[in-house]
């Protein structure tokens, strides 16, 4: 393993002479190191074998000396701790916590943070109003993803018709070139604390602040439900849920595929009301792969689904659904979860 190291190390070394590489992979005995060096960038990733920790450090190539970032991750990609950015100057932009799910910048080189903080203070009395403080405490977490643009109306064509044009203009790590009069926030949500899986919440919001429905409405996880039960809170048991599954048809075995999971069920309306969380059991049933062409096929993944009310523990309905995954050469897509009506 030894020997295997000082021969990758040696190779690095004589083509560095030459062209510099664009990849390098060096194996030790404990870690598996990757160093990739573009136009920009010179970024060294060490994976340890025998942990679950990855340390990623990024510096500027035309001087190696200046850091961008560097810190802990585990293997899946989850940040760990304290990540700080800077730029080719050495100015700090910006400090985020992972840990605390903290993010605070430097004003003087974020010239518009105040906006995009004060938009972000009418999205969480959204989804306060709609589901409560302790379940925003419980339940969600913000983890610095937005985007902020330039919206406008621009004519096209040779009439005078016209459409609706957004231009990106930064988010909470990307400092804006000029006022923002849209925005994109999105937050995880979570079954409970615990939980490492969560399915994302979008609101879009204008100028004002206002909600502002959208054409990803239609697609994605955004808006709100409307809450019938007085507490609102998820209440599920887990080990409640799997117990009635089974009285209604779930096989747990050691070769079939059951899965559990947090789900947002888009009713695909461009409203502010726009669907409903439920708590999702899915066992695989069936596996069908397909052939379009020589370049492009694909698998027709088929589940049988027990439903549940998240905000009750109530079995809700069991139907059937199916994911669609697609390949070629240079492309894919996946469908996730919908409807199996065949």
């Amino acid at each position: 393993m030894k020997n295997l190291f000082f021969i990758s190390l040696f190779f690095s070394f004589t083509t560095s002479f030459g062209q510099t590489p664009f990849r390098e992979e060096i194996e030790t005995d404990s870690s598996n190191i990757e160093i990739i060096r573009n136009s920009v960038y010179k970024v060294y990733t060490e994976t340890f074998k025998r942990k679950d920790s990855v340390w990623y450090s990024v510096s500027y190539i035309d001087d190696t000396t200046q850091l961008n970032t560097q810190g802990w991750k585990l293997k899946n990609g989850t940040y760990l701790g304290t990540w700080k950015e800077y730029d080719r100057k050495g100015n700090l932009l910006f400090t985020q916590n992972h840990d605390k799910h903290t993010c605070i910048v430097n004003p003087k080189l974020f010239p518009y943070h105040n906006t995009l903080e004060k938009m972000k203070q009418a999205a969480d009395k959204m989804i306060i109003a709609a589901y409560g403080k302790e379940f925003m405490d419980k339940h969600i977490i913000f983890d610095f993803d937005c985007s902020a643009y330039n919206k406008y109306k621009t004519k096209f064509g040779c009439c005078e018709d016209s459409m609706w044009t957004e231009d990106y203009l930064g988010s909470w790590t990307e400092p804006m070139t000029s006022k923002p009069n849209s925005f994109l926030f999105r937050y995880e949500v979570r079954l409970n604390s615990n939980d490492v899986n969560f399915i994302e919440l979008g609101i879009c919001l204008d100028e004002k602040g206002n909600y502002v429905p959208s054409e990803d409405d239609m697609t994605n996880n955004y808006g709100f439900e409307i809450i019938k039960t007085q507490s609102k809170n998820f209440i599920i048991d887990k080990n409640k849920a799997i117990e009635i599954a089974k009285k209604i048809g779930l096989k747990e075995t050691s070769t079939n595929k059951i899965d559990e999971f947090l789900f947002w069920e888009n009713f695909r309306k461009q409203k502010y009301y726009n669907g409903q969380f439920r708590y999702y059991i899915t066992e695989l049933v069936e596996q069908k792969e397909y052939k379009i062409s020589e370049q492009r096929q694909g698998i027709v993944y088929k589940y049988m689904v027990y439903v549940f009310n998240p905000w009750t523990g109530e079995f809700v309905e069991k139907k059937k659904m199916k994911a669609i995954r697609e390949w070629e050469k240079l492309s894919g897509s996946s469908t996730g979860l919908i409807p199996d009506n065949e």
